[in-house]
């Protein structure tokens, strides 16, 4: 077995486990401050200051620490699909942890993924070099078309949340932070290459120094680490992931083949090699159509969360307006079972023509049946819950790109708790 697959696999693997952690912890500091703006990094300022947030920081250093190993032994287009493999350590948990669902695609993409990185160790049992280092050239021309990207891709996201196209808002933060974690990845890789030189004997760790590959590191860590705090911030943290998640994997492995003259599986390994990158690609597509599924079902529940315990639509009799109390009177989705109050009635179940239920003079002067009227009486222990579990919702602002009113508990709960 070459060292490629006895070392830098299972070290790659235990690399991306860590980098799954992270998120989690992270996002949680996240959401704890202010909305934020741009590239977010007036958002990581305030965050270094947060005991729990550098836990997650900690956790991704030691993440770093062993990607560096593995990129010194294997090559990037092995490293790198691996590293998807935190999308699946991401997801796993928050199912574990806040009993978040994770539907039959979901599933499907997560043995998808997991079958794939299998067929990668296959297809490099036998040819795993690590290849070339980049040039100066290529390293120049990588921060400049990296920073340009990265800043149109916050561009239009910050419009897009602007404008409360949540999805879109999400895309652009993931394929910014994507595309800034992939030029970090490469130039991990250089480190990685000059670790191996230097158990060579060949060169120093110091000579890095002389070149772009420190200060292209650090410049689009920065920057990947602000723009994915601005996308875990959102409501659809869970849409932004899997997308950084992507473009982070693929990337690396396109320029690896490419332009760094790593040797591509041939044979049987070759078709082996590029299966697994189909079966990595459409797991990574999976949990994301599931995690959008997810989102979008707590988009339906959301507006009966985001009101007020007290106050208009809020199921509680105003003395000020005749039938108040009344969902049917109260919300233009009258039609629909009150998805945000459990054990709810639907809202026409009363039998009562439209025109009635509206009739002020109607509602004075002939008192309807107190069985459907006087909220009062309706099963005391539901009504106490419902108000109790209201009124103990977190309240986050009216920013409808991180809207009030996601509490704890319940299916939703993961995608409340990190977007």
């Amino acid at each position: 077995m070459s060292k490629a697959l006895a070392l830098g696999l299972p070290t790659a693997m235990v690399s991306a486990a860590l980098y799954g952690v992270a998120p989690l912890v992270q996002a949680r500091a996240a959401r704890r401050e202010e909305e934020s703006s741009g590239l977010g990094l007036g958002l990581l300022a305030r965050l270094v200051l947060r005991p729990l947030w550098l836990l997650g920081l900690a956790v991704e250093a030691t993440s770093f620490l062993l990607e560096v190993y593995a990129l010194s032994v294997a090559p990037v287009a092995m490293v790198a699909p691996v590293m998807a493999l935190d999308m699946i350590i991401f997801t796993l948990l928050a199912q574990r942890v806040l009993g978040e669902r994770i539907s039959l695609t979901g599933w499907l993409g997560v043995g998808s993924m997991v079958a794939g990185v299998g067929l990668l160790a296959y297809a490099f049992a036998s040819r795993a070099e690590v290849g070339s280092a980049a040039s100066t050239d290529v390293l120049l021309a990588f921060l400049v078309l990296g920073l340009v990207f990265a800043l149109v891709c916050a561009f239009l996201a910050n419009v897009a949340a602007a404008r409360s196209m949540i999805a879109g808002a999400a895309f652009g933060f993931g394929a910014a932070a994507g595309v800034c974690y992939a030029i970090a990845t490469l130039a991990t890789r250089q480190i990685g290459l000059a670790v191996n030189d230097r158990r060579e004997g060949q060169s120093a760790l110091a000579d890095l120094l002389t070149t772009p590959t420190p200060y292209v590191l650090v410049l689009f860590s920065v920057l990947a680490l602000g723009l994915q705090q601005r996308g875990l911030q959102g409501r659809a943290a869970v849409i932004a992931f899997p997308v950084t998640s992507g473009v982070s994997a693929f990337l690396p492995v396109t320029l690896g083949l490419t332009l760094f003259g790593e040797p591509a599986p041939d044979g049987a390994q070759r078709v082996a090699f590029v299966v697994a990158m189909v079966m990595v690609a459409a797991g990574i597509a999976a949990l994301g159509r599931d995690r959008m599924a997810a989102n979008r079902s707590v988009d339906e529940l959301e507006g009966a969360a985001a009101r007020p315990a007290d106050g208009p639509g809020s199921g509680r009799p105003d003395p000020d307006r005749p039938g108040s109390g009344r969902p049917d009177v109260d919300r233009p989705d009258a039609g629909r079972p009150d998805v945000g109050r459990p054990d709810s009635r639907r809202a026409d179940s009363d039998g009562l023509d439209p025109a009635e239920r509206l009739d002020p003079e109607r509602l004075d002067s002939e008192p309807l049946d107190s069985g459907r009227m006087d909220l009062e009486r309706v099963d005391l222990g539901r009504s106490e819950r419902v108000d109790s579990d209201l009124g103990r919702r977190t309240r986050h602002g009216d920013d409808p790109w991180n809207p009030p009113g996601r509490g704890d508990g319940g299916p939703g709960a993961a995608l409340r708790e990190f977007g």
